[in-house]
């Protein structure tokens, strides 16, 4: 299995002026949570982008144009998504993330 480009994608993300600020398997989480990558594992040079229910449609359309702009730099392609729904579980410090159309 082919290594997923984190370091491409996290260029791609610093882009926009905000930060990678954890992964986890295929998603990337960026600071403040105004979105989510996934890698595609089928297309590498493709990562999927999923907007925060709770993000301004103003915001989503520069970021989705920053992004598309950086990826296509490095050979790259964004793909939207959809958006996803994080919720903190009862009693645990862990997420819930559902991702939506």
């Amino acid at each position: 299995m082919e290594l997923r480009p984190l370091g491409i994608a996290t260029e791609i993300i610093q882009e926009t002026g905000l930060d990678v600020t954890y992964t986890y398997d295929d998603l990337v989480f960026i600071e403040h949570n105004p979105f989510i990558i996934q890698f595609d594992d089928e297309n590498l040079k493709n990562l999927k982008l999923f907007f925060n229910i709770d993000c301004e449609p103003e915001t989503a359309g520069k970021l989705v144009s920053q992004l598309t702009d950086a990826a296509s730099q490095r050979g790259f392609t964004m793909t939207d998504s959809g958006k996803f729904e994080m919720k903190q579980k009862e009693n645990t410090e862990e997420i819930d993330i559902k991702f939506i159309g």
